[in-house]
C-alpha cells in the first residue's frame, strides 16, 4: 500500500537516533496553538516531540500524554521541559512502535515534510515526495488509535499534500483540513486531522506503552543519559 520510499525511511532510523533537536519554529508554534484549541483527550501522544513545546501543551488538555522521538537528545529536552508535569512520559521510539494497539485517543505530529532524502536531513526531510515518513505514521496510527480517535499531522505545500490526504482517508476514514497558514510567498502549512472511522477492532489494553522485552524489537528503549 505504501510507496517504495517508505522502506528508505525505515532504513535510516538507527542511523539518526543520535540526531539533534528540531528547533521550535513557525510550524511548531502553529501546531501548539492548534492543540490548545482542540477538545481534551484522555490519552494523547506526540510523535517527534523535539523541544517538548507541543507535548507540554497537550499535557494541559489530556489526562495522560506520551512524548516520542527517535532522537535521544530530543527526549531529554522534552523530559526537562515537562519535568513538573506528572501526567507526561517521554520515550525513545521509532514513531508509534512503542505504543500498544487501540490505546490512544489522539496522535499529534509535526513530522519532517520536505521532499528530500530522510537519511540526509532527518529533522526536515520526509522522503522523496515529502510524505513517506507521514504515510508510515498514518499506518501505525491506524493500529494505535481507538475508534473515533484522531490523528493530527502538520504538513507543507512543498510536499505532496494530496497524496497524504488520500492515504489518511483510505487508512483511517474522515479527513479535514483544519488550518492553512501561509509562510512567505511560496509555502503554505496545513494541519490535517483524520478521525479513525474504519473498524480495526478495539480491545482496549490496560496500559499504553509496550512493556520491557515486548517493545525491544518494536523500537522502544530508554534514553541514554550522558
Amino acid at each position: 500500500m505504501l510507496a517504495a520510499g517508505v522502506s528508505r525511511v525505515a532504513e535510516c532510523t538507527t542511523a539518526i537516533s543520535e540526531a539533534g533537536i528540531y528547533p521550535a519554529s513557525e510550524d511548531t508554534l502553529l501546531l501548539a496553538w492548534f492543540v490548545g484549541r482542540i477538545a481534551p483527550a484522555r490519552v494523547a501522544v506526540e510523535v517527534g516531540c523535539g523541544s517538548g513545546l507541543v507535548t507540554a501543551e497537550l499535557a494541559n488538555r489530556s489526562e495522560y500524554v506520551v512524548g516520542i522521538d527517535i532522537s535521544e537528545r530530543a527526549v531529554l529536552a522534552t523530559k526537562s521541559r515537562t519535568a513538573a508535569l506528572p501526567n507526561v512520559d517521554v520515550v525513545v521510539s521509532d514513531k508509534l512502535a512503542a505504543v500498544r494497539s487501540s490505546s490512544v485517543d489522539l496522535v499529534v505530529s509535526n513530522p519532517p515534510y520536505l521532499p528530500c532524502d530522510y537519511c540526509d536531513e532527518p529533522l526536515w526531510c520526509g522522503g522523496t515526495t515529502g510524505v513517506e515518513f507521514s504515510e508510515e505514521l498514518v499506518a501505525q496510527a491506524s493500529e494505535t488509535l481507538r475508534t473515533d480517535g484522531s490523528l493530527v499531522i502538520l504538513t507543507s505545500s512543498l510536499s505532496d499534500v494530496g497524496r497524504l490526504i488520500e492515504c489518511m482517508r483510505k487508512t483511517l476514514g474522515e479527513v479535514v483540513v483544519e488550518e492553512e497558514h501561509r509562510i512567505g510567498l511560496f509555502e503554505t502549512l496545513y494541519i490535517l486531522r483524520a478521525r479513525k472511522t474504519l473498524p480495526r477492532g478495539d480491545a482496549v489494553p490496560e496500559k499504553v506503552l509496550r512493556g520491557k522485552g515486548e517493545g525491544a524489537e518494536q523500537g522502544l528503549r530508554p534514553p541514554r543519559v550522558q
